[in-house]
């Protein structure tokens, strides 16, 4: 199956029927054939919408999946950043207790003299 549309509006306008003594009313089918147009018109709209709304979402899609490239590059940035701040945190913690021993120790042999 072929997805091409053969007709146009302007094909089905401009398409003449030749008249037979048995033949179609040709009011009817000028009528129909104009219903026919309007609806391909409104197809034609319709479709033109749906190809700037597809191509306004792929923008939107391309500029959120840069964002979130952003986002998750920031993360890891914070992620190093608070692990470096643990590190020292701990590395402070054992400091001040060592420093409180040796307060302690110091104090209790100024006090034994």
């Amino acid at each position: 199956m072929e997805n091409k549309i053969q007709l146009s509006p302007k094909k089905i306008l401009n398409k003449q029927f030749e008249i037979d003594f048995k033949g179609y009313n040709a009011n009817e089918v000028d009528y129909y054939l104009d219903m026919i147009v309007a609806d391909y018109n409104n197809f034609a709209i319709m479709l033109n919408q749906s190809y700037d709304e597809i191509e306004r979402l792929q923008k939107e899609n391309q500029a959120l999946k840069v964002k979130l490239t952003d986002l998750e590059r920031k993360h890891s940035v914070t992620e190093d950043h608070l692990r470096t701040i643990e590190e020292n945190v701990g590395n402070n913690v054992d400091l001040l207790r060592r420093l409180s021993q040796l307060e302690s120790e110091v104090y209790n042999k100024s006090r034994e003299d």
